[in-house]
């Protein structure tokens, strides 16, 4: 095969797959694609969405059945009730707050800078020098430990 027919050969499949993808519709329109070439790219194409949203189904599924089984185990049900409807309450002023604080003029940049400056303390402190990391991980593991 000649270095022509290639190159007209890689122009015709980048024009195939431009016009596959920036078609709104599953059908080609190009002049340029064989019957071949457009058969070929588009059923993969709906293979790889068919099989991400059965992956998500399945996962919605478990998440959905995990729940009722837990759910089934709880004995206090009115206690995990009053956590959660205190825990979105909770976001809920949070969420407000910070969109009070977020209206402040300076407020955000500064907050950010301190958030940045503690970071770079942080890391200096525990991650630089490797018995500084050692210990580091020892309290993570003793707090592991502790809540599993």
């Amino acid at each position: 095969m000649s270095s022509a027919v290639r190159v007209k050969a890689s122009v015709a499949s980048v024009k195939a797959y431009a016009t596959v993808v920036g078609s709104r519709s599953n059908v080609c329109r190009s002049s340029s694609l064989s019957s071949t070439a457009s058969s070929s790219l588009l059923p993969v194409r709906r293979g790889v969405r068919v099989q991400a949203g059965n992956d998500l189904k399945d996962t919605a599924q478990d998440l959905l059945t995990t729940a009722t089984e837990k759910w089934e185990e709880t004995e206090d049900k009115p206690t995990v009730v009053t956590l959660g409807l205190a825990g979105l309450v909770t976001l809920i002023v949070l969420s407000s707050l910070l969109g009070a604080l977020d209206k402040v003029p300076f407020l955000g940049g500064i907050l950010e800078l301190v958030g940045i400056g503690y970071a770079a303390y942080f890391a200096y402190n525990n991650l630089l020098f490797t018995p500084d990391r050692e210990e580091l991980m020892k309290k993570v593991d003793d707090l592991k430990s502790k809540v599993l």
